[in-house]
């Protein structure tokens, strides 16, 4: 009887070490998967701001709020565009967009089968003088899927 309760206990612990295991190494390759997106998604703003304000200046990335999911690759950019010199009449989410569509061709940026393109704005906001950017890098199907939710919410609040 005492055998037989030390190889449930066995059975109990090498159940709970693969577990840990494997949550411990997928974790690890959606960090870099995400990491990897964040860092050519930082080179194509960076790239287009570059080419559209003529700065030298280089912003850096925050993710967007995990609310929607791990995978979702979707980073947030915000600097002072009045003190940049930025006349928001002259830099447009339609124009960003467009440069970042063409970064993306010149490229060769690889995208999820079901997106149409590798960039999507998300978001355009402007705070207390701050110029907020969204940006999604469609490369996989949570982010894909997290586009399809934001149109439908915004076809619903009109």
């Amino acid at each position: 009887m005492g055998l037989f309760f030390i190889c449930v206990l066995a059975v109990i612990i090498v159940i709970i070490l693969y577990l840990a295991i494997h949550r411990l190494l997928i974790n690890r390759a959606t960090i870099m998967v995400r990491n990897k997106a964040q860092e050519v998604t930082d080179f194509a703003v960076n790239d287009c701001l570059k080419d559209l304000l003529g700065w030298k200046r280089t912003l850096s990335s925050q993710i967007v709020a995990d609310v929607w999911g791990k995978g979702v690759l979707a980073f947030e950019y915000h600097f002072d565009y009045q003190k940049a010199g930025v006349k928001l009449a002259d830099f447009t989410e339609e124009k960003l967009a467009t440069r970042l569509d063409e970064y993306a061709a010149q490229h060769h940026l690889q995208v999820a089968p079901k997106a149409a393109k590798a960039f999507v704005l998300t978001d355009w906001w402007t705070y207390e003088g701050i110029l907020h950017i969204d940006v999604a890098y469609l490369v996989n199907e949570a982010t894909v899927e997290y586009i399809d939710d934001l149109k439908r919410l915004k076809k619903g609040s009109k």
